[in-house]
């Protein structure tokens, strides 16, 4: 058979015919896998080594082989249908995230410090995403799920919410904050104990954060009086910049006010003895299917959180 060196038209057929023997080694097989019959199947490829001018299978009354150009062939044949298939699924998961909303609701706190900048990075890769954020008081956050106003809701993780499927997505430690004139600035780590002499600004009874904090002072502190209780981060970080006592708040917190105001002379020291955590989890409804644009976003907060 003659070598042509004019470029070749192959269809995507013909390569699918191509594929589909090479890999079952017989037409019959092939045939059967494309719902062709084995004389169209043959058609085919025979038209394939026409417009190419060699032969690509040797054919035999039990098997079908490739020739040597064949098998040179075969991997680029192989790539092919690896970056068509590729292409076609990231299509379809663009225009399956067109359009998509997403209704998310979190505490003030997570939405002020922590969602503004996942919320940017994970629409800098999703632009026809629409992220719809509600700030809500903490203890409403699971009827909002609970009633579909939302699709869900991110907040601190509760063992108390068994109705509602919780997704762990970020791990967070509650840190010192001091002046950085403070004594304590200059320490590496600061112990719990070490902290009941302090004039400590801490938030309202009621705040999962304070209740948090209580717990763990308890062992050396059963009366706490702290110097000052707000009901706001800002108003706790304001004070502590200012120099009127130390607070202990959750690191994304501290970190985000100290990027929006540089001019916040406060130092962030971590707590020990006991290292306290919190997990901050998404809650969804139970057995709910979920969508490729709430999988994406909670993938996205995962890898990201904790840069911020």
């Amino acid at each position: 058979m003659p070598f042509k060196l004019a470029t070749s038209h192959l269809s995507l057929r013909q390569l699918r015919a191509f594929l589909a023997v090479a890999q079952e080694s017989s037409m019959t097989r092939a045939a059967t896998q494309l719902h062709l019959t084995p004389s169209a199947l043959s058609m085919l490829v025979r038209g394939m080594e026409d417009d190419l001018g060699m032969r690509l299978f040797e054919r035999t009354t039990r098997r079908v082989v490739l020739t040597d150009a064949g098998k040179q062939f075969l991997p680029t044949v192989e790539l092919v249908f690896q970056q068509l298939d590729s292409g076609i699924a990231s299509l379809q998961e663009t225009q399956r995230m067109k359009a998509a909303q997403l209704r998310v609701a979190a505490s003030p706190l997570l939405a002020s410090a922590l969602f503004p900048k996942v919320i940017a990075s994970f629409r800098s890769q999703h632009p026809h995403v629409t992220v719809v954020l509600m700030d809500a008081p903490v203890d409403s956050l699971s009827d909002l799920v609970r009633r579909g106003d939302v699709d869900m809701a991110v907040c601190t993780a509760n063992s108390d919410v068994t109705d509602l499927s919780s997704h762990l997505l970020y791990v967070d430690k509650l840190m010192l904050a001091c002046h950085m004139d403070h004594p304590l600035a200059q320490e590496r780590e600061v112990s719990w104990q070490s902290l009941v002499d302090e004039p400590l600004i801490l938030m309202r009874h009621g705040s999962g954060l304070r209740s948090l904090v209580d717990k763990t002072i308890f062992k050396w502190s059963k009366h706490l009086q702290p110097a000052y209780e707000v009901s706001q981060v800002a108003t706790a970080l304001g004070l502590v910049s200012e120099g009127e006592g130390v607070s202990i708040l959750p690191s994304y917190a501290i970190s985000r006010a100290q990027a929006a105001a540089q001019a916040l002379s406060i130092a962030t020291v971590a707590l020990v003895g006991p290292v306290v955590e919190r997990e901050i989890v998404a809650l969804m409804p139970v057995n709910a299917e979920s969508s490729v644009a709430t999988d994406a976003l909670i993938e996205h907060f995962k890898k990201h959180a904790g840069k911020y």
